[in-house]
């Protein structure tokens, strides 16, 4: 009976066991069949996307930026191949990995590692950046052994590439890659975090232009990352061209001529608004700006005293002095001035117990409209300013654009300051006083003006009443080879009695032509030129020098605007930068300007 016991125990251990082990057996089928329906069914798609990442790759074919040409059709800026090192998306990384791209690129371990970690990512398909401007030589070399390389990847785009380098730098302006700010406010119009973008000049104002459209091309890659085959593409569509309005010719000879001096220089045809001369000086770089700065070089140019990066054309804020006298003598004769009628300047100007100097020792005598601007007498300008208060000055300088932007298609343009009563309570707390209103009346004391609000100015008075907006992009090209021109618009009109417009004309031709006009030293050989010179004081240094005009002065075709900061005075300093732009004019225009002077003289 016993062994009868033990045999039924034993049959149902046995039983017992089965059941747990087929319990066992379903329980881990189960778990097996629920990850496959997992992996298969319910992420079935991703992991066959990431599967066909790893097999299909997408490249981004980039468009050739648009080329910039000088108005004759001289190419000034191209573009060039450029490589990037990129790092796969997904791939792993360890000690030896980083090791082998420190080798490649010349780069610390850990900066690579914070590339790949946290870095920007380079495109839609995941790839981080580790160089921005992979040496061409590198890239051969690392395009050659991909296969060694499973990890990386190369990366070409077209490298912008200005062959001047320094040429009008301030106005083309230079490309880097988009920034994460840029790139949130711009993705919504075609841009990628691939694009590189325009920063300043017309590179930035015309960057939509230039941009073209990106292709794509999908290819097929093997474990190693090398290439199978190509599987399909969309073709790029390159950028627009911009065509200048600036010629080359007179913006070379004005770079010499200002060498060694801050300044700026513009000119512009009043009969459309071109601007066909326009330097900011000192000029930089644009070249160095494609690569990448080390911090002390960048420390060393935002240091630098002469501020090569600052645009003196649109962004300078000066008192302009002298030149600004048109602007009241044009208030003055509004206001029911007689030309004719005369002051005596004893060398100064008495108001209350302030007395306001006269430039000259022993001032100038008898002194009328057309005197005053051909010597520049201040005290003329005191005396009258005083007794017709600061207001109708400021009408006339607000009607010519001072204390407004000029808009030029080139940003970074500056108001600079049109100071009234108002403005000076709000901004300093107190109250304008008579002397405000004197030193305002030659263009001294808190008004500060670009050199492309003075060109606005004096190319009113050339066309007598109104200027059109100055513009550096004569024409745009597409890839089809259609051209289409900028359209010239009016920046600002101010009415005025054709008369009081000749009165000006008249002074401003003397103020050259006579032996006591302070513009003496552009005279010209069979040009009548019309302009004034200012030399504005400077408490922190030397006089800031200026002079502005136009010619033909009775058929006006260009105005211009010299100015040399702390240069000193303007008849000595300003007006040989402005001779050395007529004479270069007349070499290469001689017969344009004969004509219109000959059409001049029959009227």
């Amino acid at each position: 009976m016993k062994r009868k016991r033990s045999v039924l125990r034993t049959n149902k251990d046995m039983n017992i066991r089965t059941i747990f082990l087929k319990t066992f057996i379903i329980i881990i089928y189960s778990l097996l069949g629920i990850r496959l329906f997992y992996l298969q069914v319910y992420k079935g798609e991703y992991y066959h996307k990431l599967s066909q990442n790893n097999r299909v790759k997408i490249k981004t074919v980039n468009a050739p930026r648009g080329k910039i040409y000088d108005r004759n059709g001289k190419l000034l800026v191209t573009n060039l191949p450029g490589y990037r090192l990129v790092y796969l998306n997904g791939r792993e990384y360890d000690d030896k990995i980083l090791n082998e791209i420190s080798k490649l690129v010349d780069m610390p371990k850990n900066s690579i590692e914070k590339k790949i970690k946290y870095g920007e990512i380079y495109t839609y398909t995941g790839e981080n950046e580790i160089l921005e401007d992979l040496p061409v030589e590198k890239a051969h070399i690392i395009l050659e052994n991909l296969e060694k390389y499973p990890y990386l990847d190369v990366v070409s785009y077209s490298k912008r590439n200005y062959i001047y380098d320094t040429f009008a730098s301030h106005t083309i302006g230079y490309v880097k890659p988009i920034n994460k700010k840029e790139y949130e406010e711009l993705k919504y119009k075609g841009y990628t975090r691939n694009s590189i973008v325009g920063k300043q000049g017309v590179e930035k104002s015309y960057d939509r232009e230039l941009q073209g459209k990106d292709g794509l091309e999908y290819i097929e890659v093997n474990a190693y990352n090398k290439l199978v085959k190509s599987i399909d593409s969309v073709k790029a569509v390159p950028g627009k061209e911009l065509l200048l309005s600036i010629d080359s010719r007179l913006q070379d000879q004005m770079a010499k001529t200002l060498e060694g001096k801050k300044g700026a220089f513009i000119a512009m045809d009043v009969k459309t608004g071109e601007v066909i001369t326009i330097i900011s000086n000192p000029e930089y770089s644009l070249n160095r700006f494609a690569g990448k700065f080390t911090t002390e070089e960048w420390n060393n140019l935002i240091g630098d005293p002469l501020k090569p990066l600052y645009n003196r054309t649109i962004s300078s804020s000066f008192p302009p002095g002298s030149i600004f006298k048109v602007i009241p003598a044009m208030a003055f004769l509004q206001n029911g001035i007689d030309p004719d009628m005369t002051i005596y300047d004893p060398g100064y100007y008495q108001l209350g117990k302030y007395r306001y100097r006269s430039w000259k020792h022993g001032g100038h005598g008898v002194v009328n409209m057309s005197k005053s601007l051909v010597e520049s007498v201040n005290v003329y300008y005191y005396a009258l300013a005083d007794q017709l208060g600061n207001t109708v000055i400021e009408n006339v300088a607000r009607g010519m654009g001072i204390g407004q932007l000029s808009g030029i298609d080139i940003l970074e343009e500056k108001k600079g300051v049109l100071p009234t009563p108002t403005w000076k309570q709000d901004k300093l707390g107190t109250k304008w006083y008579p002397g405000d209103t004197i030193n305002f009346s030659i263009g001294q004391g808190y008004l500060l003006t670009t050199p492309i609000q003075m060109l606005q100015v004096y190319s009113i008075i050339a066309n007598q009443g109104y200027t059109y907006k100055p513009r550096v992009v004569k024409a745009l090209i597409d890839y089809n080879g259609m051209i289409k021109e900028t359209a010239k618009q009016i920046a600002y009109k101010y009415d005025a009695n054709k008369e009081y417009y000749e009165v000006l004309t008249n002074a401003l031709i003397d103020t050259v032509a006579k032996d006591n006009g302070t513009a003496k030293a552009l005279r010209t050989k069979d040009l009548e030129i019309a302009a004034k010179t200012g030399s504005a004081q400077n408490p922190g240094g030397d006089s800031h020098a200026w002079t502005a005009g136009f010619f033909p002065a009775k058929n006006p075709e260009i105005v211009f605007v010299a100015f040399i900061e702390n240069g000193g005075g303007g008849g000595a300093v300003a007006t040989p930068v402005a001779k050395a732009f007529v004479d270069k004019y007349l070499e290469l225009y001689k017969g344009r300007v004969s004509e219109v002077t000959e059409v001049a003289k029959s009227h």
